[in-house]
């Protein structure tokens, strides 16, 4: 679930239906590597044994979606969440408009309950910001950060890479949480020069999602490639 343009484009049913419309590349790396179904409502959602949630900025959800999602993570369910305070991404729309991407996270009250809180770091650096996280170079602009509070019962997260990542134990099941969207966009990891010399990402944004869901499946810790606290 998601409010940026990953699956559908931001141009209407008109460019979703052109020949030459094609996912966001974000999208399509991820769809090389697993099944994913597009979710509107979590309260509609039968998730099937073993699958992911991935929460990509999405919209604000209702207190019974809410509930709903806390209650699959405690009873098992695994879940990653990119959480943006500020999100930069590109669009046709204006400030305001329901159509744009979310410019902040609405699950503030879920994750205070999880026993986390996103901030917008205050620094007198430039927001576009590269970050050394384990063996992942990544870029990205206006990064949040995770910061400790009191759980709820049963959960306790450990923040990690300098608070962008909370590895969050919630009952039987699991959250991890990027404190930023911006970095799926192509601008921050596809790269020009680089690319066409070598064929290769210029950052290794896609690369560190990656192995953050193979994290989450197989459930293991985010230590040896992410051992920066």
């Amino acid at each position: 679930m998601t409010t940026l343009p990953l699956l559908w484009s931001e141009g209407g049913i008109e460019a979703d239906l052109a020949k030459d419309a094609t996912p966001h590349p974000a999208f399509r790396r991820l769809s090389a590597n697993y099944g994913i179904t597009p979710v509107d409502d979590l309260e509609a959602w039968a998730p099937r044994p073993q699958q992911m949630l991935l929460l990509a900025q999405p919209r604000a959800f209702a207190p019974r979606e809410l509930v709903r999602l806390d209650k699959w993570v405690r009873q098992g369910g695994r879940v990653m969440i990119l959480a943006d305070p500020a999100l930069q991404w590109g669009s046709l729309y204006p400030l305001g408009d329901k159509r744009r991407p979310l410019f902040t996270s609405m699950l503030s009250p879920l994750f205070v309950y999880w026993g986390v809180e996103l901030v917008l770091p205050l620094e007198d650096e430039a927001p576009t910001s590269m970050r050394k996280i384990g063996v992942f170079n990544i870029r990205t602009v206006t990064a949040g950060e995770w910061l400790p509070k009191a759980a709820s019962d049963k959960a306790r997260c450990a923040i990690l890479a300098k608070g962008l990542l909370a590895d969050c134990r919630i009952g039987k099941g699991r959250a991890v949480l990027v404190a930023d969207a911006d970095f799926l966009d192509t601008a921050f990891w596809k790269g020009r020069g680089m690319r066409v010399l070598t064929g290769k990402d210029e950052f290794a944004n896609m690369a560190l999602l990656q192995a953050l869901l193979t994290a989450l499946h197989d459930d293991k810790g985010l230590d040896g490639d992410f051992v920066e606290k």
